[in-house]
């Protein structure tokens, strides 16, 4: 059984005609609606864009964010694209935290390698 490619969704959540939340998901994004629903985000949510590459779905959200500024997005610094330092990159190095693959990103407790390292 193959591996289907990973769809990266950028989407947008409406009410009352306004879009108030901008997100992203690699999840079916229908199975990610159901989830905010669940947790109170009760929106029309509608996909925008689809991506095979993590870099262009976040610059989309990004530009949606800072062009719609939506009420209900956390206003957090996005540094996906900053550039590590060697010394950065060797300090990550058997930290259970990050990835010890791509020591890029963080990885919840159990996990050694992030969703998007094979």
């Amino acid at each position: 059984v193959g591996m289907k490619a990973r769809v990266h969704s950028v989407y947008k959540g409406e009410l009352g005609g306004q879009i108030v939340y901008i997100g992203t998901t690699i999840q079916v994004p229908e199975d990610r609606f159901r989830w905010h629903k669940h947790n109170g985000k009760d929106l029309k949510f509608t996909v925008l864009a689809r991506y095979d590459n993590p870099e262009e779905m976040l610059a989309e959200e990004r530009r949606l964010i800072d062009l719609h500024k939506p009420k209900l997005n956390k206003r957090l610094k996005q540094n996906f694209n900053a550039k590590l330092t060697p010394e950065q990159l060797e300090g990550r190095k058997g930290d259970a935290s990050w990835c010890q693959s791509c020591l890029k990103r963080h990885v919840n407790k159990g996990y050694t390698k992030c969703m998007y390292c094979p």
